[in-house]
């Protein structure tokens, strides 16, 4: 006779309030992280502004750099979201990248992402992993993310390319320009919100006519 192991599902209540715990916890780390950068932010100073204990948090994250790699993503969801594959279904591609276009620049213009970009430029050179970490949970994902996106393109037949890749970085490239590094050097860039869809406008533009079919 097999010996089967009983599971007892956590009650939802229970489950929910583990959900919210851990969502604080984020929201303080991400606080602390932006605020003072990786290096100066202390698991102890995560768990006061949390007001949780530190125990709490390693049960949770393991360690800071886990805590560091579950902000960026969490960061990064709401742009991720542009390029799920699905979306392809009842958008047409450019309508996709036109919504992501104007998003990257709400993001990536924001005074605080500035600020913690700056920081955290700085901080590679003391410890490179930073830079890794931020990489692999917030532009790399993105990027894959993307990726994936316009290769279900080529296949359906939308657009042309022969590296899906290079595509996925040249849009990032096209709707930045070089304003990711003058902001980095401290040029103050504003726009508005119409600046911000004629300049996403341009970029897709340029881009579907490189990958035109």
């Amino acid at each position: 006779m097999t010996n089967t192991k009983e599971i007892h599902p956590q009650p939802i209540t229970k489950r929910r309030a583990s959900q919210r715990k851990i969502d604080e916890i984020l929201v303080a780390a991400r606080s602390e992280f932006f605020t003072n950068g990786f290096s100066a932010s202390t698991i102890e100073a995560i768990a006061a502004r949390a007001e949780v204990s530190k125990v709490t948090i390693y049960s949770w994250f393991k360690d800071k750099d886990n805590l560091f790699a579950e902000v960026v993503r969490a960061e990064c969801n709401h742009m991720r979201q542009n390029f799920i594959v699905e979306n392809l279904e009842d958008r047409s591609l450019r309508e996709i990248l036109l919504t992501a276009g104007v998003g990257m620049l709400e993001f990536l213009m924001r005074d605080e992402m500035v600020r913690f970009e700056r920081m955290l430029a700085a901080e590679v050179n003391r410890d490179p992993k930073i830079g890794e970490h931020f990489l692999n949970n917030g532009p790399r994902t993105l990027l894959t993310a993307l990726t994936r996106l316009l290769t279900v393109a080529i296949e359906n037949g939308d657009i042309k390319s022969d590296d899906a890749t290079a595509s996925a970085e040249m849009f990032a490239g096209l709707v930045m320009g070089r304003m990711d590094l003058f902001m980095r050097y401290g040029k103050k860039i504003n726009m508005t919100a119409e600046d911000r869809e004629k300049r996403a406008k341009r970029a897709v533009d340029a881009w579907m006519l490189i990958h035109r079919n």
